[in-house]
Formats: structure tokens, sequence, C-alpha cells
């Protein structure tokens, strides 16, 4: 066979076979070296998601109940779904009582200490709310279920500090103005404390849509709302804290021993899972920071 007629013939097809055979053989290599590495970083991918979901529900739930009014705490299983509800505070200020103005005398007396018993339509605070807000609930003397039904507790609305002429408010001290008619506050606090209340905060823990949700800027109601059209109905803004929730064993509150007037504590207890198989059990205590 000539040269030039050689080089018109091509591969042959056994040449071709082992070509096919030996890329095939390299190709196995290759993929069972490298299926490690890729199975790894997928397994670190999903557990660092996981992590992140845990420490956004750790800080969410956290910072809320730390803040949260004092007895507001409430919570419910119904349908798979475990509900936590309470009312987050966006100040403390103290009152004056009755008789810790009568140096003053008179009608400004009656203007600056808070009647506990009787309609008062305004008093001082020692220290001004921070921030100051108008439209925002008042509360005193939080005592458990009883507050989101606001009688005798928390006031439909209030405007914080308003303005008036010095030396009428002390610097420091704000002004607190109710409606006209004034507001019938049960029972003082031990601590004169005067909550101002922003509005309640839901907390919704589904595992079979794997979500926690957290809503909040609606109004307060007798009734706990426990679903999600519930509080969406409410006028309630939903966020996503966290995916991949497939147990909530427990979102509970639980009252303080003896006393059963401050110091309610939460215990969270959630299963985060990722589609590799990893898990991650959330537990954390958090106790409400401020006493009525």
């Amino acid at each position: 066979m000539t040269p030039a007629r050689r080089a018109l013939t091509g591969f042959t097809l056994v040449e071709l076979v082992v070509v096919i055979s030996i890329a095939a053989i390299v190709a196995v290599f290759m993929m069972f070296f490298l299926q490690a590495p890729v199975d790894v970083f997928v397994a670190d991918r999903a557990r660092a998601d996981l992590v992140d979901s845990a420490d956004r529900i750790l800080r969410s739930v956290d910072a809320d109940v730390r803040t949260a009014l004092p007895n507001s705490l409430r919570q419910s299983a119904a349908g798979g779904v475990v509900a936590l509800e309470l009312l987050a505070t966006s100040g403390v200020a103290r009152y004056y009582a009755p008789g810790e103005k009568a140096y003053l005398g008179g009608a400004q007396e009656v203007k600056e200490e808070l009647a506990i018993g009787s309609a008062d339509p305004s008093f001082y605070t020692f220290d001004a709310f921070v921030p100051s807000a108008v439209g925002s609930y008042l509360a005193v003397n939080p005592q458990g279920a009883g507050t989101y039904a606001m009688a005798g507790v928390m006031t439909p609305f209030a405007s914080i500090g308003a303005p008036v002429p010095p030396p009428a408010v002390v610097p420091g001290e704000a002004w607190v103005q109710l409606p006209a008619a004034g507001f019938n506050f049960a029972t003082g606090s031990a601590t004169h404390s005067v909550f101002l209340v922003s509005s309640p905060v839901s907390y919704l823990c589904d595992p079979a849509a794997g979500t926690l949700r957290r809503y909040s800027g609606y109004a307060p109601a007798a009734a706990q709302p426990t679903t999600n059209a519930q509080l969406l109905a409410a006028g309630a803004a939903s966020s996503l804290i966290a995916q991949n929730v497939t147990a909530c064993t427990t979102l509970s509150s639980v009252a303080a021993p003896a006393s059963n007037k401050f110091n309610q504590l939460v215990v969270l207890n959630i299963t985060l899972g990722a589609n590799g198989g990893e898990t991650l059990p959330v537990f954390h205590e958090a106790a409400v920071g401020y006493v009525p």
C-alpha cells in the first residue's frame, strides 16, 4: 500500500473501540476521585445553611422575648402548627405614683401623678420614652392574657411627650397625655413602670410547610391568632425567619413559679433538616427581661 493510500484509510474500528474504552476508563476514575470532594462540598453547604437558619431563629426569638411586655407571652399548638405570641415594647419609663408629687399640691400634683383605680387623662414620667411615638399602647401592671383585652391594663392609644411650654415639664421627664376621658389603670405597678407597647408579635412554626415565620404590626386581640390566614387578615406583616424546619417539639412559654407575675420563660426546641439528611436540633431558653 502506498503512503498516500494509507493516509486516506483513517482509524480502524478496532482502534476506535480501544480509544473509546480508554476514555471511558479515564472518565470513571475521574468521577471516582471527584465524587468525594463534591459530596463534602454539598454536605458542608447544607450544614452552613442549617447553622445560618438556627442563628436567625435564636437572634430573632431572643430579641423579642427579652424585651416583651411582662406576662404577655402565650402559646398554642393546633393542626401541627405551634404558635407563640407576645407584646413587643419600644420603651419603658417610671411614672409618678399618688403622693410622690405631694410637694406640688393642687392641680399640678394631680396632673403629674398617675391615678390608679380611676380615669386619668395625663401624667408625668420620671424619664422619657425612647423613641417617643404617637398611637402606641401604654400598659401598667400587665396580668397575662387579660392584657390583650386591654381593660384596666393597656390603653387603646396614647400621645407620648406632647410639647408643653417650659417649665411645665422638667428636662428628662415626659408628659403622657391620654384621651380627654382618661384611662383607668386598675392596679399599680410594684416598680411604678409604664410600658410603651408597639404591637403584638407572633411566631408560627409549621413543619408541614418547613417554615418559621414572624408576624408583627397588627392590633391586639383577646383571642390569640394561630394561623397564617388569621394573622394576615388582622393586617400583620409576615417575614420568613427559617426554612427546612422538620419538627417543632416545643415553642412554649413557662410561667414563673409561685408568683406567676414575671420572669416568663420561652423554651425553644426546633429541628432543622437538609435534603442530604443533615439535621440540626435548635434548643434555647429565653426569659423576659422586664418586670411589671
